[in-house]
């Protein structure tokens, strides 16, 4: 299984942060959690940073990169103001 987490604006907007998946490429994954969030608005994940393993930043562009059992796959958002 892969662990996935949300951070910040995902977090706030789906009020749940931590989930249970199948590996599969980061886009399997996003399926795989509408399943689970059935209100759950991909379009919310183009501006996504994923970070795979704390060491791997994926954006919008590699979503095709495979994710294995075992990885902690972690969505946030770059949040910026002044």
């Amino acid at each position: 299984m892969v662990t996935v987490r949300f951070l910040h604006l995902l977090r706030s907007k789906y009020k749940l942060h931590t989930f249970e998946v199948k590996p599969g490429t980061v886009n399997d994954i996003i399926l795989q959690l509408k399943d689970i969030l059935t209100d759950l608005d991909p379009k919310d994940f183009e501006q996504a940073v994923v970070f795979v393993n704390t060491d791997i930043v994926i954006h919008h562009s590699r979503f095709d990169v495979l994710i294995n059992d075992g990885d902690d796959v972690v969505f946030t958002h770059f949040v910026g103001g002044g």
